[in-house]
């Protein structure tokens, strides 16, 4: 080991292969895992990001995701070249936000084990356990309006308490019953105080070496805290400012798990991350005895959140791997510092512009940019001093100091930006959350105010345009805007795109793309000097002008803002198949933001065909309590057309119920029942089978028209040719 001095060759070769296993197994596992939330599984999405739109593939986003979650030089050299298994806990710790964040709670009761398993394998991950223990009580106590839901709040909090005791008491059993001088089996507390001790040494001071945090930047002549305060008193200070540091991202995440519901299960992983990142930072900044290599445990969650805030994260990736340098040169890791750092800003320089553009992207400001420039210039003097200058003879640590001092102020800057990421996060999706609560109803203050302004206002207008005919026009006039200012706001609270939303918005549906596709010209017989060669040309002429048609018609204002939605809400909140808000509802029930987060196309598809669609379902289905689960299930049922859910319907009836197609309907309704995916996978085959069969049939029309009039044209080139045969030949004969 680094302390002690053992290399031996198998002993290193030990270690490499197990480290290596278990990033495979763990920590690749998880960060793979924690990418399929937060990037998705759509094929391509479309940016503006530059006058040519580029369009960045889903593949591309978790490539470059995976490449730069994977390839921090400071996990790497860490973990492979002082070998140390930080990457287990922490893959354990991802795994364990994964599914802390599932929408059911089965998901936070398996997260509790992963976590427990985390903690228990380094103590280090206490980190991130503040971050934790307020995201999982706000999930406990979520809309706890009523007494069965203080009742269900308890018990939820009691599984999650228990399922923590239990792990714990099967990973240190071992250590009670068999104490450190004999191998009986009885209880025993010397072990497990002999490993309490070791996991938290008071004994050993206030920090571990020249680490960058508070602490010992304080202790440097002429602050020198160590010996102005009391040894005993130094704990309860780094206590103290430690809970001072962490209060605001633990009443952010309790207020956020306790908005969990409303949320998607990637919102509430960003929060996540950037909490216990933010935690984390609080920790190694303010802690007692402190680890260089505690700032790991910071940036694993950061390197996640590389598509929210990509400046930030490859900036303190540079920074936490920078003031590892000390550390490495004793491991002499020198050249292995130098190639990690050169590869990881090589995949960095190499991502694509669409790539980058993150919902947080703390670096935007000019005054960002600049502390970020000066901050890696400081960064590079000092290397270029310490490879030139030796320092003097009674300061035989000044860089190791400087190193120290310089990375504890740009951790406190990082510290600062995590807050300030999740405050900003936190208030727009609260503002959105918001909105529709106050759209309904005029529960709140502020809308029984403007309510009872405006009966006031009309019942005075009212009266007063009897006793004034002149005033007529004014008092109306008044009126209208009143109204018309009570409709705006109405209108700005309702649901209101993200960028995101009209990016994925653009990706074209798979039977969308189909036809694009179809409609593309491949072969044409029946046209002598064309510059293309269409096949099934036969049905492309409609269709083109459908296409233009709806290109024509299809303007950047005409769904991009919310209106076609709005209308398309409104319709499907009367229809029951939509709620406004989901405080007071079963968790079964679709909101507006739940729907739009799975399928953002209906943004764009028109009102009529989506409410058509939901009224076949509607007509087909005798209980909604079916047409619930379907549509929670696969909600993308709606971007299907009226005419290709009924024909889907005729292709399922004769393929298995010789044409009937009340039973087809019947065996969905039993089959969801049973097993709503089961009815779904079975509604699905036959709406799928349609599409394709009804494209199919099209095709051979098509091609069988155009390989009529390429017939009938060489028959008639034909028949011309030897007509001008026959002309010519009788002609030498006249003439011979």
């Amino acid at each position: 080991s680094s302390r002690f001095g053992y290399e031996d060759a198998l002993g290193k070769m030990y270690m490499r292969f197990t480290v290596l296993l278990l990033d495979l197994l763990i920590y690749m596992s998880a960060v793979m895992a924690v990418a399929k939330i937060l990037i998705g599984t759509k094929s391509t999405v479309q940016k503006k990001s530059s006058p040519s739109d580029s369009i960045v593939s889903t593949s591309q986003r978790q490539l470059w995701f995976l490449l730069t979650a994977l390839t921090q030089p400071a996990l790497l050299l860490i973990d492979h070249g002082h070998f140390q298994y930080n990457t287990t806990s922490l893959g354990l710790a991802l795994w364990s936000f994964y599914f802390m964040t599932q929408t059911s709670f089965i998901g936070p009761i398996i997260g509790s084990v992963l976590f427990s398993l985390a903690l228990n394998f380094k103590q280090m991950e206490l980190y991130h356990a503040p971050a934790v223990f307020a995201y999982l009580l706000g999930r406990c106590f979520c809309n706890e309006n009523h007494a069965k839901k203080q009742i269900s709040s308890v018990l939820k909090f009691c599984a999650l308490g228990v399922t923590v005791i239990v792990t714990f008491a099967v990973l240190w059993l071992p250590f009670a019953i068999y104490p450190r001088d004999s191998m009986l089996t009885k209880f025993h507390l010397d072990g497990v105080m002999q490993v309490a001790k070791r996991l938290f040494p008071f004994q050993r001071g206030l920090f571990e070496d020249k680490v960058a945090n508070i602490w010992f930047s304080l202790s440097v002549k002429p602050l020198s805290i160590r010996s102005r305060v009391s040894p005993d008193l130094l704990p309860l200070a780094a206590l103290l400012l430690t809970l001072i540091m962490i209060l605001p991202a633990c009443v952010m995440l309790y207020r956020v798990g306790q908005q969990s519901t409303k949320c998607t299960p990637k919102k509430n992983l960003e929060f996540l991350l950037w909490g216990s990142a933010s935690t984390a930072l609080a920790f190694f900044l303010a802690s007692f005895q402190v680890h260089e290599k505690g700032i790991l445990i910071s940036l694993a969650p950061l390197s996640l959140l590389v598509l929210d805030a990509p400046g930030f994260v490859v900036w303190f990736s540079i920074v936490a791997t920078w003031s590892l340098w000390p550390l490495l040169v004793i491991d002499r890791l020198k050249e292995a510092y130098i190639c990690c750092l050169v590869i990881f800003l090589c995949i960095n320089a190499m991502a694509r512009p669409g790539q980058l553009s993150g919902e947080v992207n703390i670096l935007k400001s000019n005054f960002a940019s600049f502390i970020a420039m000066i901050s890696l210039m400081a960064m590079m003097f000092l290397h270029l001093v310490e490879w030139g200058v030796e320092p003097p003879a009674h300061l035989p640590d000044l860089f190791p100091v400087l190193w120290s001092l310089l990375g504890c102020g740009l951790f406190c800057i990082s510290y600062v930006v995590t807050i300030w990421a999740m405050t900003t996060k936190y208030n727009t999706t609260s503002t959105k959350l918001n909105s529709h609560r106050t759209q309904t109803s005029y529960s709140s203050g502020k809308g029984w105010r403007k309510f009872l302004f405006t009966s006031c206002f009309v019942t005075v207008a009212t009266s007063g345009e009897a006793f004034s005919p002149s005033n007529h026009q004014m008092v109306h006039h008044g009126v209208s805007s009143c109204t018309t200012t009570l409709s705006a706001e109405k209108e700005s609270n309702c649901f209101i795109p993200t960028s995101d939303h009209l990016e994925r918005a653009r990706v074209l549906l798979a039977w969308e793309e189909q036809s694009k596709k179809d409609s593309k010209p491949v072969l044409n017989l029946s046209t002598k000097l064309s510059d293309r060669l269409p096949l099934a040309d036969g049905c492309d002429d409609d269709d083109a002008v459908a296409t233009a048609s709806e290109k024509n018609n299809t303007t950047p204002c005409s769904w991009e803002d919310g209106g076609v939605w709005r209308e398309t809400e409104q319709a499907l909140v009367s229809m029951g198949v939509l709620v406004i808000d989901n405080f007071d509802v079963k968790p079964k029930k679709l909101t507006c933001e739940m729907i739009i987060e799975k399928v953002p196309q209906l943004l764009r598809l028109p009102t009529d065909q989506i409410v058509a669609s939901a009224n076949f379902f509607l007509n087909s289905t005798e209980e909604k309590a079916t047409l619930a689960v379907l549509l929670q299930l696969e909600p993308s049922l709606l971007t299907y057309t009226i005419s290709q859910l009924d024909y889907g319907m005729t292709y399922l009836s004769n393929m298995m119920f010789r044409g009937d197609r009340t039973a087809a309907i019947q065996t969905i309704q039993s089959q969801s029942a049973l097993s709503p995916s089961m009815g779904l996978q079975l509604l699905k085959l036959g709406v799928d089978g349609g599409i394709e069969e009804t494209r199919i049939s099209r095709l051979l029309s098509s091609a069988g028209q155009s390989s009529g009039r390429a017939v009938k044209g060489v028959v008639g080139d034909m028949s011309k040719d030897i007509r001008e045969w026959k002309r010519v030949k009788g002609g030498k004969n006249s003439l011979g």
